[in-house]
């Protein structure tokens, strides 16, 4: 009798100790779950080089030699726009190049600057609508190039329509923003165009149908640009296309590019249009036009690659 029960005793301590084990089990899986592990962090260039859709854009960074400032963890806080291959190829084949290696490095190195917010990493809600510093540099000043923002129905644009298609991409050092388009440094034409303050300069520019836009546009040019506030604008009341034009010029040095911070007490300035202004210095700028009206500096320094833009509150007088 005792034979036969040992063999099911036994058979009763192995079940017991079977389910114990899979009761132990159990509950470690339950208190411990099995999760995918989250991809390490990498740092900006990494990140960039581990993707494929950015080869164009890792082969400009390595053109330009900062493959190892953009990969070294901690060692700044950038935001970074990122166009992807297909934006690049875009910016490539309109401009007629057939590789980033066509163009000038020192080019080269101010467009991909041009994608790098001055100053520390911002996620996308902290950008703010307007001018934002780049570290591109306009040549002659040396001063930081500035993107336009805007954010129109929840999108968020920059410059003249290229949008941010992914954002917030954390990385080590700083954060990556996708966008659809290569950022080309501004020009003062692009300002007058997508700001809304300077709507009323950019229709005149478009109603005088002659050759101010066109040097505003020009990246080769060397531009100081004063820009009347709409208040100063509607001031001015009606006037001829042909004064116009003259009084539009009459806001340009050309030539000379001048930070607010640049400009003389007593400082006599020719003007594209050909009659000069006078320029003082004290808590704001002052210009005195040629028939004794004073304008002051409101806003001042908005860069783009072809000069600088500052904002007065009134319509210098030629004559």
């Amino acid at each position: 009798m005792n034979k036969q029960n040992l063999p099911l005793k036994a058979i009763m301590l192995l079940l017991i100790f079977s389910c114990s084990l899979i009761a132990c089990s159990n509950s470690s899986s339950e208190d411990n779950p099995e999760t995918e592990l989250p991809e390490e962090s990498v740092s900006l260039y990494t990140y960039l080089k581990n993707d494929s859709d950015y080869s164009i854009l890792v082969e400009a960074i390595n053109q330009i030699g900062y493959q190892d400032a953009l990969n070294v963890d901690g060692a700044g806080s950038y935001t970074f726009f990122a166009p992807n291959n297909e934006a690049f190829t875009e910016y490539l084949e309109a401009n007629k190049i057939n590789s980033v290696i066509n163009i000038p490095t020192n080019t080269l190195t101010q467009i991909i600057l041009n994608h790098m917010l001055l100053g520390k990493e911002k996620m996308i809600n902290a950008i703010a609508e307007g001018y934002n510093k780049t570290q591109a540099k306009e040549f002659s000043s040396q001063a930081n190039i500035d993107l336009f923002v805007s954010k129109p129905n929840d999108a968020f644009i920059i410059n003249d329509g290229i949008l941010v298609t992914k954002a917030d991409i954390e990385i080590t050092n700083g954060v990556i923003h996708e966008v659809d388009a290569v950022i080309k440094p501004n020009t003062l034409a692009t300002f007058i165009k997508v700001d809304p303050a300077f709507t009323n300069l950019y229709d005149a520019s478009q109603a005088i149908n002659s050759d101010i836009y066109t040097k505003l546009n020009d990246p080769t040019a060397d531009l100081t640009l004063f820009v009347p506030n709409e208040a100063a604008f509607l001031a001015m009341g009606t006037i001829t296309v042909e004064k116009l034009e003259e009084t539009v010029k009459y806001h340009v040095l050309d030539g000379n590019v001048f930070s607010a911070t640049k400009f003389q007490d007593n400082g006599e300035l020719k003007t594209w249009q050909g009659t000069n202004i006078t320029t003082n210095t004290g808590s704001n700028v002052t210009i005195t036009d040629n028939i004794g009206g004073k304008a002051t500096m409101a806003k001042t320094d908005y860069v783009a690659w072809n000069g600088i833009a500052h904002v007065i509150d009134k319509v210098l007088e030629y004559e």
